[in-house]
């Protein structure tokens, strides 16, 4: 009855999240500027920020499911980050979604052996804004999230593909620092999610996808997660530099997913520079009557 009611909230709160996000009406506008009201009825507009990062890099991946081996090779990832004020909170608190999606291309230590390993991943919560000064915000909260993928190891005859899928409940928090260089707007930001429940799919070891769907033979293949078992975090350093009528981002992502349930052991460490932009939208929503 826990798990199930577990399941059923973490469920629910990326749905909340991400339902928070979605404007009444938008009105577009380049990454620094906003565009004025149609009618004298619209109050202050709300802004909602879009990152899009684009990273490359390394990965470091064992699957012990598939191989005993650590397997290496270059990481690409895309990741969508918009954040908000909520509707709520009395704009201390605001709202943020994630999608990410990550592939690599990885090598075994002889180079006899090749894996593919994707992910993606969905997230949706709130965060708490505290602005001591004004060149510094501050937010701490928590993300219900998403996380699903495969890894395909082509050495593999009976079991070649190893397929994941979970939802945790994360710490979540970052800093961001403003200030300016000549007459633009700078800005610094470090962020970091760190899963503290959730549930997993796992097989069993020695447990064929064959026996577990085919057969039916379930053997504790939906396993609680916590940090003793499944220590991960999401790092991401960034700085914004406004270039024109843009905003250009860069800066590093430190991906690292670990697991060790069922008798199976799991890791997936990715380091990635990253690049990309921030557009700002601006929303604005009729006053009530």
């Amino acid at each position: 009855m826990t798990r199930r009611l577990l399941t059923y909230i973490l469920c629910l709160l990326p749905c909340a999240a991400l339902a928070e996000t979605t404007p009444h009406a938008v009105a577009a506008s380049d990454s620094t500027k906003v565009a004025a009201p149609c009618t004298a009825e619209s109050t202050a507009p709300s802004i909602t920020e879009h990152t899009w990062l684009f990273g490359f890099g390394k990965a470091n991946v064992l699957d012990t499911y598939l191989s005993p081996l650590e397997y290496t090779g270059p990481a690409l990832s895309l990741t969508h980050r918009s954040d908000r004020l909520a509707r709520w909170g009395k704009g201390k608190v605001s709202t943020m979604a994630l999608f990410s999606v990550q592939a690599d291309y990885l090598s075994s230590p002889t180079d006899d052996g090749k894996e593919l390993d994707a992910d993606f991943t969905a997230a949706g919560g709130w965060h708490y804004n505290f602005r001591p000064s004004k060149h510094w915000r501050i937010a701490v909260g928590g993300l219900a999230e998403f996380t699903g993928g495969f890894t395909y190891n082509t050495r593999n005859g009976n079991n070649p593909a190893q397929g994941r899928a979970a939802i945790d409940l994360a710490a979540s928090a970052f800093a961001e620092y403003t200030f300016r260089v000549k007459r633009g707007e700078w800005r610094a930001r470090l962020g970091a999610d760190v899963p503290l429940a959730g549930l997993m799919f796992s097989p069993a070891y020695g447990q064929s996808y064959y026996e577990l769907f085919s057969l039916g033979h379930r053997d504790h293949n939906i396993c609680f997660t916590y940090p003793v078992n499944a220590p991960s975090v999401r790092l991401t350093a960034t700085l914004d530099i406004p270039l024109g009528g843009s905003v250009l981002t860069f800066g590093y992502l430190a991906d690292v997913r670990q697991s060790h349930v069922n008798d199976l052991k799991r890791h997936a460490w990715r380091n990635e520079f990253v690049i990309g932009y921030v557009r700002r939208l601006a929303i604005f929503r009729p006053k009530k009557k």
